[in-house]
């Protein structure tokens, strides 16, 4: 830390920077996992932080990604050397290489459980939801039921009940019962079923001589309204003491068994249990609001939509209109993150003010309930979606949370001014005398200045305009959005500040969240290196754009992107998302790194992407 704070101090670098830094334990260690954004709130000045980065390099050891470049070097001399020696050991010694990659897959185990009345899927805050295993590829039947009661039933023990009280079959991804003829081995299902990842189900009923009266009335004293997808949820607890026990209701409307009346869903999630048909309870009804937006009116459906502060209780649903005035097929949770992006992009263009980050500002058509409504948009998307528009200013969020700014204003204020403003300001603040006079005026004058400017009070002017520009102008906003947002959102400042660091995205980040099978073919390896490839070519928009298609968002809201390989002929090949699932399937038959990037700038291009699978 002193090395660092001593490099700084010799560039000429403000003391409160660097006492800044020394309090939030910033050392090189920390500036090497900080990207340049980052580091930017903290050392304003651009040729400093390419110093401060050259200098943590220069001081850095010889990395072991060159080590490791240099042993494999070594060892493919050495099979060289020994490969006139004997040509069948080298064989021989990839096969063993290759049945080795080959000796365990991934696969997801759920549990289903039958409690007489309904059957549902165990969510995990109540023990259960989906996780995701490694086993053997000979593993079996029996295999599959152990580890799934070893999850599911530690030390024989369930929410539900003890392991001795139930009856346990295995289920396929279509709730077929599964036997040793028709699941001899996880190798097999694959080859059978050529997915991406398998995933079986944990079938539980209680025996008939248990006393299945207290799951009964566990499961009708009440339940749970969740909001969301995957295991995250908003949870409202409803007891249910005036309402018939006979009533037939699912703690979980995303994951439902029984057929659905008038409610749409997204079917690769959802498994369909064909028994006698059960008609959804009118409570649960009651919770569920479907909600109309046109896509080329987003921005006032949605402010129409959320003026009724009993929207923030329903699960929603979305119907969404294209431009030709048609339904669009799909629904599910992929429709409602893409309708957010949609918003909140035309709200950066529409209502407010800045470059980089982004400030509301006053406008006369926008009443006190608007901008509530505009506050319960940003609440619900992210109770429901994890969806934060991380574009708005830090220090007018923190204003909304927590009534007070703990960011760095001029830091900010430099993203929100114009690039041409920014150089202004940043020349006199690094070499007053150097500065033209008449453009620093101009900016300041532009902003409302009414004082004398000098060297020595010039930092604290932009801080203040900051404050009157980021917080001051949009306080009418702030109250509104805060008396819908305060209680809802618990948040501290360091945690606001991970969150809208967290969903960012960038070509590092969107590389990571790429999922393939272990089992790829040379030439879907060759298009998983182009896919890989064309990540890291994108700019910061196309990135957006990128994570939109595939999950419905531009931002990172997800922990993985499920890629499948699909057999496609020249003249059909094309990228198809499945943004409910964060599934994206991609041709086989690419010959070369240019037609993929040809042909998926195509289709990010188009702006419009039509949502038509239900």
């Amino acid at each position: 830390m002193e090395d660092v704070s001593e490099f700084l101090r010799a560039r000429g670098v403000q003391e409160e920077t660097i006492l800044q830094m020394e309090e939030q334990k910033i050392d090189s260690d920390v500036i090497g996992l900080m990207d340049d954004a980052t580091l930017q709130k903290y050392i304003p000045s651009y040729g400093d932080r390419i110093a401060i980065f050259n200098h943590r390099r220069s001081k850095r050891p010889t990395s072991k990604r060159k080590k490791g470049l240099y042993e494999r070097l070594r060892e493919k001399m050495t099979v060289r050397s020994e490969s006139s020696q004997g040509n069948a050991s080298g064989t021989e010694t990839r096969k063993t290489q290759t049945k080795k990659l080959k000796a365990t897959r991934n696969i997801e185990i759920g549990w289903i459980h039958n409690d007489t009345n309904t059957t549902k899927q165990v969510r995990a805050k109540q023990g259960g939801g989906t996780r995701k295993i490694k086993l053997s590829t000979n593993a079996g039947l029996n295999e599959i039921l152990e580890t799934g009661k070893t999850l599911f039933f530690p030390d024989g023990i369930s929410p539900k009940g003890p392991e001795s009280e139930f009856d346990f079959e295995v289920w396929d991804f279509k709730q077929n019962c599964l036997t040793a003829e028709t699941c001899p081995s996880i190798s097999t299902m694959y080859e059978t079923v050529q997915m991406t990842m398998l995933r079986f189900y944990i079938a539980t009923k209680r025996k008939p001589s248990a006393n299945a009266d207290s799951d009964t009335v566990e499961e009708t004293s009440e339940f749970n309204l969740v909001s969301g997808e995957n295991d995250d949820y908003t949870d409202v607890i409803i007891v249910l003491d005036d309402i018939q026990r006979s009533l037939n209701i699912s703690s979980d409307p995303e994951i439902t068994f029984g057929p659905h009346f008038g409610i749409e869903e997204d079917e690769e999630d959802t498994l369909i249990f064909e028994n006698v048909p059960v008609p959804a309870s009118p409570l649960e009804a009651e919770k569920q609001l479907t909600i109309t937006v046109h896509h080329a009116n987003t921005l006032a459906d949605m402010i129409t939509a959320f003026s009724d502060a009993e929207i923030l209780n329903k699960s929603l649903n979305v119907r969404r209109i294209l431009p030709d005035n048609k339904e669009e097929a799909g629904s599910g949770s992929g429709v409602l993150r893409d309708v957010l992006s949609c918003f909140w992009q035309e709200f950066y263009e529409r209502c407010t003010l800045g470059t980089t980050v982004k400030v509301p500002y006053i406008r006369h058509d926008f009443p006190a309930e608007t901008w509530k409504a505009i506050g319960r948009i940003l609440l619900k998307g992210h109770q429901d979606c994890e969806y934060f528009p991380n574009k708005l200013s830090l220090p007018f969020l923190e204003q909304v949370l927590f009534d007070n700014v703990y960011s760095d204003l001029k830091a900010y204020f430099m993203q929100f001014v114009s690039s041409q403003e920014r150089e202004v300001l940043m020349q006199a603040l690094t070499d007053f005398t150097a500065v033209d006079t008449d453009d620093l005026l101009e900016v300041l004058d532009s902003y409302g200045c009414r004082r004398k400017v000098s060297a020595e009070n010039l930092p604290k002017i932009i801080e203040e305009i900051a404050h009157k520009e980021m917080v001051q102008k949009p306080m009418f906003v702030i109250d509104c959005w805060r008396e819908i947002n305060h209680q809802h959102l618990n948040l501290s400042p360091e945690a606001l500040t991970k969150l809208l660091s967290d969903l960012q995205p960038t070509t590092k980040k969107v590389c990571k969240l790429l999922k393939f099978d272990v089992d790829l073919t040379t030439n879907q390896k060759e298009v998983a290196n182009h896919l890989k490839r064309f990540i890291r070519e994108l700019d910061e928009s196309k990135l957006q754009k990128f994570l939109r298609f595939c999950t419905g968002s531009d931002l990172i809201v997800t922990d993985s992107i499920y890629v499948g390989f699909e057999k496609m002929t020249e003249f059909t090949r094309r990228p198809i998302a499945h943004t409910c699932g964060n599934i994206l399937h991609i041709a086989d038959s690419y010959e070369n790194f240019p037609d993929f990037r040809s042909e998926f700038n195509a289709v990010l291009e188009s702006n419009v992407w039509v949502m038509d699978i239900v």
